[in-house]
């Protein structure tokens, strides 16, 4: 998978998948960010694609307890792929219905997402092929997330990279 700007995945069945860039080419990241009785991230990415799998490993990051795009990774294989599709009035809306599907299968079925192959990212629709994993003994969800909101959301480019901010209830 490619992840523009110089950017490639390297391990596409790792948690994450790490970005390999070209020199002086930035990665796609995320990071924790301080707000009142809730939690937010940050996610810059080089594509719209990338910066929705990049917000989605953010959030299973804050799930096991990380913060800046570190934690407690390991490269177990998925144990289930499924082919996901929303569509939503726009784009903040269809980041925002993306993570709370992926958080409504983690809370109700107990799975970790891992990777997604977006096979059709547009302005208000979205199809993706999913992976996911069982938490395990290195991998254990260490904070609740009670919700994804549209408190202060944004998803937007900023010059040639994509950003978003993202609340989570607690």
């Amino acid at each position: 998978m490619t992840g523009g700007a110089g950017c490639v995945i390297l391990e596409v069945l790792a948690f994450p998948a790490f970005w390999r860039c070209e020199k002086g080419v930035t990665p796609s990241r995320w990071r924790t960010v301080e707000h009142t009785a809730d939690l937010a991230i940050e996610v810059e990415a080089h594509s719209l694609d990338e910066l929705f799998v990049t917000g989605a490993l953010g959030m299973m990051g804050v799930l096991l307890g990380a913060e800046d795009g570190t934690g407690p990774w390991d490269s177990g294989s998925p144990a289930d792929w499924r082919e996901l599709t929303f569509e939503a009035p726009d784009r903040e809306a269809l980041f925002v219905e993306w993570l709370r599907e992926l958080l409504y299968i983690q809370v109700s079925e107990q799975l970790l997402f891992t990777v997604a192959e977006i096979a059709e990212l547009a302005e208000t629709k979205m199809v993706a092929r999913v992976a996911f994993r069982p938490p395990s003994n290195e991998l254990e969800v260490e904070r609740e997330l009670k919700g994804v909101t549209y408190h202060d959301l944004e998803v937007a480019r900023r010059g040639d990279r994509w950003y978003a901010r993202i609340v989570f209830d607690l």
